[in-house]
């Protein structure tokens, strides 16, 4: 699922690409129709609207419209934005070079797209269809309840040891299964929860009251590393995140321990172990991580 490096540099990308643009079309695949993808969006609503900006409220996507409306897209697990030049042909959005990155297989499932001039698109790729899309009035974004319920953004000025210890300590669960939740710090999600956790050489199933200040320093502080990290790589890529221009995030390059089970630790030389935690599993150095 994309976190909040994926999140980011999608806006990154994007930003120069379509704000200010005026939407001239709207496609919408025809089994998409039929289904839960697109939430109380009316497609004719959209047509001759400007993008004013591009924002985010933790992995949701805002694109504020020149009409104080928002078009909200959260991408879930498999989905992703893509820009480039596109045609329809047999009732499909297809990419009209060959050459393309956005050519690769894994962004064939287009869904749902924004058409601007000279036949550049906006499509959304998502080969599971769990994906959603809405269009609200942007006075009315605060009042979504996922949205209401978000906790600490690591990389807002609110992110201070202060907020950060505070809320942690609310929970006495395992610190994995907090960093997990989006109700208690936003956008780190299962791999990057394993990589500040090692660099942190603290164990997953360590409960949070048994951190001491030291430890919970080392969390707050590389936290917000990892993500900057992970963001300059442009993400993560593990199965079908792409940037939008149809490449693969870099950051996997970087990975100490996500996806590295039974592989020596690089610090080491430790078997790097496994386990389930929240039903997600969860890759972690016994000798490291204590």
């Amino acid at each position: 699922m994309p976190e909040l490096p994926e999140v980011l540099t999608t806006i990154k990308q994007l930003r120069p690409n379509v704000v200010n643009r005026k939407i001239t079309k709207i496609w919408i695949d025809k089994k998409t129709k039929t289904e839960n993808l697109v939430l109380k969006l009316k497609p004719l609503s959209l047509v001759n609207r400007k993008i004013d900006q591009i924002a985010n409220i933790g992995k949701y996507l805002l694109f504020h419209l020149d009409n104080c409306q928002t078009l909200i897209i959260h991408q879930k697990i498999s989905g992703h934005l893509l820009f480039g030049k596109f045609i329809i042909k047999n009732n499909f959005l297809i990419p009209t070079t060959n050459q393309s990155p956005i050519n690769d297989p894994v962004n064939r499932f287009i869904r749902f797209g924004l058409k601007f001039k000279s036949n550049y698109w906006l499509v959304l790729s998502d080969s599971r269809r769990l994906a959603r899309i809405t269009l609200i009035k942007t006075i009315d974004i605060n009042n979504i309840k996922p949205i209401k319920q978000m906790g600490l953004n690591p990389l807002s000025c609110n992110w201070t040891f202060i907020n950060f210890t505070k809320i942690l300590q609310k929970h006495n669960i395992a610190i994995k299964t907090a960093l997990l939740s989006q109700n208690i710090i936003i956008g780190l999600g299962n791999i990057y929860s394993d990589e500040v956790l090692f660099k942190s050489k603290i164990h997953p199933l360590r409960k949070i009251s048994t951190l001491n200040q030291a430890e919970l320093h080392k969390l707050f502080r590389y936290i917000p590393i990892i993500l900057n990290q992970a963001i300059k790589a442009g993400g993560t890529t593990f199965a079908t995140y792409r940037t939008p221009d149809g490449k693969t995030g870099s950051y996997v390059n970087s990975l100490n321990v996500y996806g590295r089970k039974n592989q020596p630790c690089k610090f080491c030389q430790y078997t790097l172990q496994s386990t389930k935690i929240n039903g997600r599993s969860t890759y972690f150095c016994k000798n490291c991580q204590k």
